[in-house]
């Protein structure tokens, strides 16, 4: 499977006058494939996918957000979703359009207990990398001067679900989930930082999540 996507900035400055960067055009490629397991379960399978992009990190996160974040007490995991970086270095000419990279993969296993039980096993991984001008912009945006920040991140996360099909139409399932966020080196003013929830310090955060979902169909 693949997908392109062009990248388009605003102006360097609040006025046409300033200029902006040239568009380019992004992709994101990927693969999947799914494995019967008929030998451990009846209707058992196993399945995965793999995508790797440049300026097209949506396909990957599908997320309208700008950012991956969370806050837990004091500290504050965060990570960029920016297709591109562009803008003017302090001291320096204006940038092009650097396009942002971003893979990941996820894997699942379900086994069928029986006609009515199932569980699934699942998981993944995913990274970002900004090139050193997109990361020195990132930094030099909040009025500090480039000193080598790198602004590259990465996530992960492992859960399962049990579902019961009451009917061919009703059924009901509980699903947990833990992710672990690996931070960009963001500080305190940076984006607003300090502002949300009181943080004021990057580091790595935990998330768990549990949910109980109840499905059914009125039209077959």
């Amino acid at each position: 499977m693949g997908a392109l996507h062009q990248v388009n900035a605003t102006y360097y400055g609040a006025t046409p006058g300033t200029g902006h960067p040239d568009d380019k055009l992004g992709f994101v490629i990927g693969a999947g494939i799914r494995l019967n397991a008929p030998m451990l379960g009846q209707s058992d399978f196993f399945q995965a996918q793999i995508n790797y992009t440049q300026g097209a990190l949506r396909y990957i996160f599908q997320t309208p957000n700008t950012n991956w974040a969370k806050v837990q007490g004091a500290s504050e995991g965060f990570g960029l979703l920016s297709d591109a970086v562009f803008g003017t270095l302090t001291g320096t000419t204006a940038t092009d359009l650097p396009l942002t990279t971003a893979w990941n993969i996820n894997a699942a296993y379900e086994h069928f207990w029986n006609p009515r039980w199932r569980t699934s096993l699942y998981g993944g991984y995913a990274a970002v990398t900004y090139n050193d001008t997109a990361s020195n912009l990132i930094v030099d945006s909040t009025t500090r001067s480039p000193v080598g920040f790198s602004e590259d991140w990465s996530t992960w996360w492992l859960g399962s679900r049990t579902q019961w099909n009451v009917t061919k139409d009703f059924y009901m399932g509980f699903d947990v989930m833990y992710a672990k966020l690996h931070t960009a080196p963001v500080f305190a003013g940076f984006l607003g930082v300090a502002a949300i929830g009181g943080a004021t310090i990057a580091g790595d955060v935990d998330n768990w999540q549990f949910r109980f979902r109840v499905h059914r169909d009125f039209y077959p």
